[in-house]
């Protein structure tokens, strides 16, 4: 054995550590297999390190200094400076530890199938992992035989990926295969990750040239992967490629990823700076550049929910006693608002309070409505989302609701639909006698101006009907 073939480095051995270095290839429970240079074997910890000292505990990947024994039970000494660490929020310990899953890899490797598993959101949450396991992260969409067409897919991934090489693979026919050729250098370490089914043990049985690791195939009845690889495993294939093969996850908790979120999302992060106050929260605030970036269609409204899921995610991993005192502030808020609505409460009576329109500035008067409601600007038509059901001024979200469209009543009534700007929220409103009679006409014509088919041949639908 040499263990040098496995990526030890020597300088990584720390001054006064005894023992002999090895590499953890797999972890069952508190057993763990190595290799050294002496040989191969199993190791429990020492119990006055780890236990009583707080020694990091090892993982598949880690270097240690174990304590030799050829005919007895090794012991784990110590555990060398890991270069890169991956790890999740242990779904065994509700919400409260963390789960150490591979360390000292170059690459990682993220695959989802082009068939069945492509999923935006999971290669969101993988990717913010992957970066910040200090590893450099690329994105493999598998089983391109069986996708068809798959140029959408591969196109959300480029965007969602950014700066990530992505490629669509096949282990099965060794399409895109040879893209991968530099990332397989002798003494490089890849760790996999993916749910189960995505063609992990398919893709490492090509790497290697045979068949080392157990596949099967996709159940028909849910779609859903099989668990072939049942632990953690480092292989040292031919080539002098290690790699680590995971057991799927199709969900991952976060857990200390902050750098990796601002990696992940840097075309989120890059909009912060451009707000009009340095401490927007990017809600109602107004020259919020996010905002301004979601209603222009520069930045993905889906996207940026994630963004604000994943970080709410990893700041209760990191800090729960903070995100809890948070949690309960809101919920004060929410008291608090639904108190302040009691006593402004317009479901049973009319609101004849005047205001000054937040987008426009203009005053606007209950007397020019010709009716007793008031509910949005009459010169540029927004609103404010203050209710969850009309008049009770409980909503929490106060995002501007834009003017997109408009309908005719039963009655022949014009209404407003309006969108909140940050939650998404559609409304129908009455419009009033003082609006502005220019824009509704603009909003109103804003399909024909773009039909979905040129008006001519409406009118030659009309013939044909009236012929028939």
């Amino acid at each position: 054995m040499n263990i040098q073939k496995y990526g030890f480095c020597p300088s990584t051995i720390t001054n006064n550590s005894i023992g002999v270095p090895a590499r953890i290839t797999a972890v069952n429970r508190d057993l763990f297999e190595f290799v050294c240079d002496i040989g191969t074997g199993f190791a429990h910890l020492k119990s006055g390190e780890y236990y009583a000292r707080s020694e990091t505990f090892p993982t598949t990947g880690d270097f240690v200094m174990l304590d030799w024994q050829e005919n007895g039970e090794s012991r784990i000494l110590k555990t060398l400076p890991r270069n890169t660490f991956f790890s999740r929020l242990d779904p065994s310990s509700s919400g409260h530890g963390e789960q150490a899953i591979a360390s000292n890899f170059d690459y990682v490797f993220i695959l989802q199938s082009l068939d069945r598993d492509f999923n935006e959101r999971r290669l969101e949450r993988y990717l913010a992992l992957a970066w910040q396991s200090g590893a450099v992260p690329v994105v493999l969409l598998t089983k391109a035989d069986k996708a068809g067409n798959y140029s959408t897919n591969l196109r959300i991934a480029e965007q969602i990926a950014i700066g990530v090489d992505v490629y669509a693979i096949s282990a099965k026919t060794g399409y895109g295969m040879d893209q991968l050729t530099k990332y397989l250098s002798p003494g490089k370490t890849i760790v996999f990750l993916g749910s189960s089914g995505v063609g992990k043990s398919s893709l490492i049985n090509a790497l290697a040239g045979e068949v080392i690791m157990a596949t099967a195939s996709v159940r028909k009845k849910d779609n859903r992967g099989r668990h072939t690889t049942s632990r953690r495993q480092l292989i040292l294939l031919e080539s002098g490629v290690m790699v680590i093969d995971t057991p799927g996850m199709r969900e991952i908790g976060m857990f200390g990823v902050s750098s990796g979120l601002e990696k992940s999302f840097a075309d989120v992060e890059s909009f912060f700076g451009q707000c009009k106050f340095r401490n927007c929260r990017h809600q109602s605030e107004p020259g919020c550049a996010v905002k301004a970036a979601i209603r222009s269609g520069e930045l993905s409204r889906d996207h940026w929910e994630s963004y604000l899921r994943l970080n709410a995610e990893a700041r209760f991993a990191d800090n729960k006693a903070e995100y809890l005192r948070k949690k309960d502030q809101l919920y004060k808020d929410f008291a608090r608002y639904h108190r302040h609505g009691s006593r402004e409460n317009y479901r049973n009576a009319a609101c004849t309070a005047s205001f000054i329109c937040k987008v426009c500035g203009t005053p606007a008067n209950p007397e020019g409505a010709g009716s007793k409601h008031r509910n949005h600007c009459p010169h540029c038509l927004s609103s404010i989302h203050a209710d969850n059901k009309p008049g009770d001024r409980a909503s929490l979200c106060k995002g501007i609701m834009e003017p997109i469209g408009v309908w005719v009543r039963k009655d022949g009534e014009w209404a407003i639909i309006h969108r909140c700007s940050s939650c998404g929220e559609l409304r129908s409103n009455r419009i009033a006698a003082d609006d502005n009679s220019d824009l509704l006409m603009s909003i109103a014509r804003k399909p024909l101006s773009s039909p979905p088919s040129p008006l001519w041949q409406i009118d030659r639908q009309n013939d044909y009907c009236d012929v028939v």
